[in-house]
């Protein structure tokens, strides 16, 4: 369900406590049994980082685990956002992310790799704070999760590995391979200055 937006809600979003405060005006609007739900949004953004939609994905931590990115990154496509912010609350008013949190995070992470929607933010709030994904650092941590990467994907990060490594190899064989022909040509030369000392005596 696409939530309808004021034009103050169309923000651009500078950090992640922008989402916050907007996200905290929409959840306020439920009415007390919805406030007492998990609900996950998802919140579309343009190039410029300005809100173009938020959609509520699901509602109920039963859907939780079982939302797929197909659903998930629908409205994106649709919307031509070219990033999307992940928004979920805990009605408990304990915002640190679970397991559960933080692989459904890695997951779309490397989704949106495939679909050219990058994911930049996951938010857990409550009533009264909020936990960033990318402002606590586990983002971050998760952006070198191999997990969920396909397959081909993970081959072809070997493969362009293995070719850094071995350029790199090169480089420093060919730093020392220098710095041999470089202590002859001296060698060459103290001798040679040798020679010619021994000649004027």
């Amino acid at each position: 369900m696409e939530v309808k937006l004021s034009k103050n809600q169309k923000v651009t979003v500078n950090e992640s406590e922008d989402i916050y405060l907007i996200m905290c005006q929409i959840l306020r609007r439920e009415n007390k049994i919805g406030q007492g739900q998990e609900h996950f949004w998802r919140v579309g953004l343009n190039q410029a980082n300005k809100i173009i939609y938020i959609e509520l994905v699901a509602l109920g931590s039963a859907n939780m685990a079982n939302i797929t990115p197909r659903e998930a990154f629908r409205m994106a496509i649709y919307k031509l956002a070219t990033q999307v912010i992940m928004v979920h609350n805990h009605p408990s008013g304990n915002v640190t992310p679970s397991i559960e949190d933080q692989d459904l995070t890695d997951r779309f992470i490397q989704a949106g790799k495939f679909l050219k929607v990058e994911v930049i933010d996951h938010l857990i709030t409550s009533d009264g704070t909020y936990h960033s994904f990318v402002d606590s650092g586990i983002f971050k941590k998760l952006q070198t999760s191999e997990r969920w990467i396909l397959p081909y994907k993970l081959k072809e990060r070997y493969r362009s590995e293995g070719k850094n490594e071995r350029i790199q190899l090169g480089k420093e064989e060919g730093l020392e391979e220098g710095e041999k022909k470089g202590e002859i040509e001296v060698a060459k030369a103290m001798k040679q200055k040798e020679i010619s000392m021994t000649d004027h005596c």
